[in-house]
């Protein structure tokens, strides 16, 4: 997918750091984006502040959903297919943490992260996947992270469903790929976005990111856009993420030898 002039794309989770920025960068290459989030107010803030490009690019949607259950993904579904009925591009971008000792953290709050980062992301896919097969044509995009190969202590329940995503990604790619169906996963490490600020659960503070290495949000998404224009199955934008994938892959090839 060379070009995204005139490509339907729906981005979940578009009010927030990440988001914003798929929406910017989307918009400014002429896409014709949905847009999807549990703010109404701040999808019309979105939405109002891009308005026509001169690439063409422009909102032909916005559909306020909350994707923590499966009625909110099937109201998504509805809305979008409302508006087209040939989306071109599924970015699976919606997505929370909750900082914390796993078992501090409320039963009810990770199961929500667990429904909205993972689940989400199956229901949609499976809602939207017939109608590419059909047409040959279509691109599944998953948020994973860095945290989807690494384990991190301190937010157990989000490096699970990034894991989760890891997996799904991967499977469906060899499902779906021989049908003309493109997956990409995105693994970018910490991102000067809104999670940053997400409550911290139990007795002990997570304690802060160090800034030095934290990546912009402009930058992951540029990269993160152009391995989906070169149809890659895995992407990690910025030096930390290269550089862990590649500690990570050093580890697994020194321990399978140790086991030989």
């Amino acid at each position: 997918m060379k070009s995204l002039l005139g490509k339907k794309i729906l981005v979940t989770g578009a009010t927030g750091g990440f988001g914003r920025e798929f929406a910017k960068q989307l918009h400014g290459l002429g896409a014709h984006l949905i847009l999807s989030g549990r703010d109404q107010s701040k999808l019309d803030d979105i939405s109002g502040t891009l308005g026509p490009s001169p690439s063409g690019g422009k909102v032909i949607g916005t559909i306020k959903a909350d994707l923590s259950n499966r009625a909110g993904c099937e109201e998504l579904y509805a809305g979008c297919t409302a508006i087209t009925t040939g989306l071109d591009v599924l970015i699976n971008n919606a997505g929370i943490i909750a900082y914390g000792d796993f078992h501090q953290v409320p039963l009810d709050t990770w199961e929500r992260l667990m429904e909205t980062n993972l689940l989400a992301a199956m229901r949609l896919t499976y809602l939207f996947l017939p109608a590419m097969l059909k047409r040959k044509q279509g691109h599944i995009v998953l948020m994973s992270s860095v945290a989807g190969f690494v384990g991190t202590r301190n937010s157990t329940a989000y490096s699970a469903s990034k894991f989760g995503l890891r997996g799904f990604g991967l499977s469906l790619y060899g499902e779906v790929h021989p049908s003309g169906i493109e997956v990409t996963m995105l693994y970018p490490f910490w991102a000067d976005t809104p999670i940053l600020q997400s409550e911290d659960y139990g007795s002990k503070s997570t304690g802060k990111v160090i800034r030095a290495v934290v990546d912009r949000a402009d930058d992951v998404v540029r990269e993160s856009i152009a391995g989906i224009r070169k149809n890659k199955l895995s992407v990690y934008p910025g030096p930390v993420a290269k550089v862990l994938h590649l500690a990570n892959k050093v580890i697994q090839i020194r321990g399978s030898q140790r086991k030989g």
